[in-house]
């Protein structure tokens, strides 16, 4: 299944490092992750660059995806998360996850529903 993210160290990591290896968890693109946050892709190619530093609603929205990851993280070994964010979700309306935080405000709902199962 490819790369796996090594959740212990992801949670060490710096910002642009952090941001590329969410992508991977998640199967984003530059451009799904770009959609989801409300930016533009040369902005999410600058962050994973060290170009530039994101504001603070981006850095809580990547935090946000965090949550999600180290919750997940707590479940689930790493490729079985890429299975749970592929599915459809019942607590999402039936929704899959990786489609759910694409919506205004969808990272913070995914990451509030995980943060209440068992952390």
């Amino acid at each position: 299944m490819g790369k796996t993210v090594d959740l212990k160290r992801l949670a060490e990591a710096e910002f642009p490092e952090k941001v590329a290896a969410l992508r991977m968890l998640f199967g984003f693109t530059q451009e799904e992750l770009a959609r989801s946050l409300g930016v533009n892709e040369k902005t999410i190619r600058r962050w994973e660059s060290e170009d530039v530093e994101p504001h603070a609603q981006n850095k809580q929205a990547v935090q946000a995806l965090m949550t999600i990851a180290e919750a997940l993280g707590d479940l689930f070994e790493p490729d079985v998360i890429k299975v749970w964010v592929d599915r459809e979700n019942p607590a999402l309306n039936g929704e899959r996850p990786r489609d759910f935080v694409k919506k205004p405000g969808g990272i913070f709902i995914v990451a509030n529903l995980l943060g209440t199962v068992g952390r």
